[in-house]
């Protein structure tokens, strides 16, 4: 009796086969090591954005006819005293006009710095910088500059220690006069400031230079003939790294005092930061907080991370899946050679299939041979794409590695994004999936010619030339 696999024996002695095996391989694993690859960056991105901002965020609303917000630690008192909530840290913020020391003008060309900010505005958040640390990534932030010239003073002691020590969020502010360029300010007692290191990059700034913040009082007339500003210089301490390139343009930090001391504000704070028991359960525990600060009489907006963040993290998402299903239409086109292969078979094999039939092999069996044959180039191809896809992904930094130093070619730029590696994050249940829907569809689309050939007459197929 006739046995339908061993169809797989005549079908690989075919080399299109492997044409057909290798192109199904080739799809699988690109697919793989794209998804992989793009998961990796979705899960890094998280990350980064993660680190700039607390679980949620508290922002009061201040109505003009009420003047100023509710004080600190009336939300501070109904924030902290919320189940779930493991802490709290209050920040102010402003936007400000932003000039060098120095040069005679602002920096006019704005392009220099494309779509993602101006580099003549920043937006100053006045922190506490060991109450951050706790709550953000914030020293973390001092400690990834890459051009360790532009690190301030306590991250390149801790690291220059015998042994290394972790930086001290208290002293990151810290810098030493000697290194101020202005010898008119060395003596000033002028406020610290840390800049963006993309900002200290693209306006070629050092540690111990200085910056002139400007920005408008809080009960200011915007009608009135003149505005009264108000402005300070700082002193660059040193620069900060995120990896968000337009966080690192268009923010910079100094301590709460010197914030006050510059800007006049008599608000206490600008937004809060919160930290959760459970950061899975973000969107109850945001609820739950309005509610309550609502009912407490202090108007509110609150956010997680997420919310604030969903734009951004939202384009990174789609740009997986466009690219998944993009590489998805190109792994089921491959396909479609094993089903113009078994096409040509049994147009090749008609007189054959007649012989089988004359002899008495039934409909279902002749048609069950060309199904295998589907199944066996498929599932080879399949596999050899999930292996090979799998190896690739869990070792794409080393083979992007090898390109670059065999081609002299760059394809990841370290500057771009904080992380220095490619990274990539395997899913292999889901490769699996991905290996399954292959070789299913890649075995329906190969039972039209299977069925051409079981329902081929046995007279016409013995008559065919």
């Amino acid at each position: 009796m006739y046995r339908p696999f061993l169809a797989g024996r005549y079908l690989l002695a075919r080399p299109v086969s492997y044409l057909a095996i290798f192109a199904i391989g080739i799809g699988v694993g690109a697919l793989i090591t794209v998804v992989s690859v793009m998961n990796g960056f979705l899960r890094e991105t998280r990350s980064i954005v993660r680190g700039t901002t607390a679980d949620i965020t508290v922002l009061p609303v201040q109505h003009p006819s009420e003047g100023l917000v509710a004080s600190q630690s009336a939300y501070e008192a109904v924030v902290k005293g919320y189940p779930g909530v493991v802490g709290v840290t209050s920040r102010l913020v402003r936007p400000a006009v932003v000039k060098v020391h120095g040069r005679e003008n602002l920096s006019l060309n704005d392009a220099m710095v494309g779509q993602s900010g101006h580099i003549n505005q920043v937006m100053v958040m006045g922190v506490d910088p060991v109450a951050e640390s706790r709550f953000t990534d914030f020293t973390h932030y001092a400690e990834q500059v890459y051009d360790d010239s532009l690190k301030v003073k306590e991250v390149q002691e801790a690291a220059a220690a015998s042994p290394p020590r972790a930086p001290d969020p208290a002293r990151l502010f810290a810098l030493d006069r000697k290194l101020i360029r202005d010898r008119r300010l060395a003596n000033a007692d002028l406020p610290r400031i840390l800049v963006g290191e993309q900002r200290m990059l693209l306006q070629q700034l050092q540690p111990g230079d200085a910056l002139e913040l400007v920005t408008l009082p809080d009960d200011v007339d915007l009608s009135g003939a003149t505005l009264a500003s108000r402005t300070e210089t700082f002193v660059v301490a040193g620069a900060f790294r995120t990896g968000k390139y337009d966080f690192d343009v268009n923010h910079v930090f100094v301590t709460t005092p010197d914030f006050k001391a510059w800007s006049g504000t008599r608000q206490e704070f600008s937004e809060m930061a919160v930290t959760a028991t459970d950061p899975t359960q973000l969107p109850a525990l945001r609820d739950g907080l309005n509610r309550t600060l609502e009912r407490a009489g202090l108007p509110v907006l609150v956010a997680t991370w997420e919310d604030r963040y969903a734009v951004y993290l939202g384009a990174v998402e789609n740009e997986r899946n466009i690219l998944a299903f993009v590489l998805g239409l190109f792994v089921l086109l491959t396909c479609t050679i094993t089903f113009s292969m078994l096409t040509m078979m049994v147009q090749e094999k008609v007189r054959d299939i007649g012989i089988l039939s004359a002899m008495g092999a039934p409909a279902l069996g002749i048609g069950a041979i060309f199904a295998t044959c589907g199944l066996f180039v498929s599932a080879l191809g399949g596999l050899f794409g999930f292996v090979a896809g799998e190896a690739l992904a869990r070792n794409v930094d080393a083979v992007k590695n090898w390109i670059e130093s065999t081609f002299h070619i760059e394809i990841f730029n370290k500057e771009v994004y904080a992380f220095t590696t490619l990274p990539s994050e395997v899913n292999s249940w889901l490769d699996a999936k991905v290996l399954l829907v292959t070789v299913a569809f890649s075995v329906l689309i190969c039972l039209l010619p299977a069925w051409r050939a079981a329902r081929l007459d046995p007279v016409d197929a013995l008559r065919h030339e």
